[in-house]
């Protein structure tokens, strides 16, 4: 007989909550608190409840570090939830701080395979990793026939890592020809001749590996030349963000690798749940979306996890749970995983941003 006591669960996100990044931060944290506040409201776990307490980092990775480490010696959290940022990410790693706490990371933004390799024993990524993501590009332009491609692309370490593997990618047969990289320096705003560049390309698509705001003054540029390439990117290049700074005209047709099911349809459980949950509990003006899908998505594995951890909860039985009680159902999704590979959901597929910024799979 189970004797223990309810309790209260901690959980943190350490992330941006001002500044360019913060928009992640924000619809991420929507779809985690709406099911978190769910669960809370149907008993909890077991009749434990869990808080979500939201730590701002300013983007700084030697801030997101005290804050972490700070918030474990305070709050005694089972986990935290959702890094952004690849120089906070990266920082985080190199320091092994999950590692070195003992406490499990659930969710990274962005995916890329830098941050991601090797595997590490307390971060565990709910979804599919740009690699996978360019892939899959890949195949959908030859599948379509789109033989010549032209890459926009941040001028970075981690962006040119993910330009080569798209490249690699794309020589397979039947080959896809890059005919022209337009690189563009990180954060710099000069963004006139790379855009001029991949105009001029004569190009049968334009893949852009730029940040969403970068992404839609793309479109917007291409479109106001009479340039009606089509465009494709990955997830990051969120619709909704598209709609609002590129305008309908321009966003709609843009191709996106998607990592999560669309939060438009209805055909899956979990999207059903994730609509009804908003609807719910989302503040009012809170839109649906990728990002607060993918939100909803790791708190309910968060809670699927905790479910299946011993009691008392501890974040090393929360760890262990991750790792070895899988595979867990997020609602017709399955999320699994094990020692050598701490990536959960299989899932991509292809979506094409629509009216009003929705998407159609």
């Amino acid at each position: 007989m189970n004797t223990a006591r309810a309790a209260e669960l901690v959980v943190v996100q350490v992330a941006p909550q001002k500044g360019e990044l913060a928009h992640y931060t924000s619809e991420l944290r929507t779809g985690m608190q709406a099911h978190l506040d769910h669960v809370n409201a149907s008993g909890g776990i077991r009749g434990d409840t869990v808080r979500l307490v939201s730590l701002d980092d300013a983007a700084n990775p030697a801030q997101a570090i005290r804050q972490i480490e700070q918030a474990a010696a305070s709050l005694n959290p089972v986990a935290f939830l959702y890094l952004i940022g690849p120089e906070t990410i990266a920082a985080t790693l190199e320091a092994n701080v999950f590692g070195r706490l003992g406490i499990p990371l659930i969710g990274t933004s962005p995916a890329a395979v830098q941050l991601r390799t090797p595997t590490r024993s307390h971060v565990f990524h709910l979804t599919q990793g740009e690699n996978s993501e360019y892939e899959k590009l890949a195949q959908q332009l030859r599948t379509i026939g789109l033989r010549k491609v032209a890459l926009v692309h941040w001028d970075d370490p981690a962006t040119l890592g993910e330009v080569k593997f798209f490249e690699q990618s794309a020589a397979r047969a039947p080959a896809i020809e890059v005919i022209a990289r337009a690189p563009v320096a990180a954060s710099s705003g000069q963004l006139d001749k790379a855009f001029e560049q991949a105009a001029q390309a004569r190009a049968d698509a334009i893949v852009s590996m730029l940040p969403v705001e970068e992404t839609a003054k793309l479109l917007k540029t291409l479109r106001a030349k009479g340039v009606f390439t089509p465009v494709y990117g990955a997830s990051y290049n969120e619709s909704g963000r598209l709609f609002d700074h590129a305008g309908e005209a321009a966003s709609r047709g843009m191709t996106v690798t998607q990592v999560v099911p669309n939060p438009f349809g209805g055909s899956l459980p979990a999207v059903r749940d994730y609509q009804a949950q908003m609807k719910q509990y989302a503040p009012k003006d809170a839109r649906h979306g990728t990002l607060s899908l993918e939100g909803f998505l790791a708190a309910r594995l968060l809670v699927e996890a905790l479910r299946q951890t011993p009691r008392p909860v501890t974040a090393t039985g929360l760890r262990d749970a991750l790792e070895q009680r899988g595979p867990f159902d997020l609602g017709g999704l399955k999320a699994s995983f094990s020692k050598t590979n701490h990536v959960g959901l299989d899932f991509l597929d292809i979506g094409i941003v629509t009216f009003g910024g929705r998407l159609r799979y």
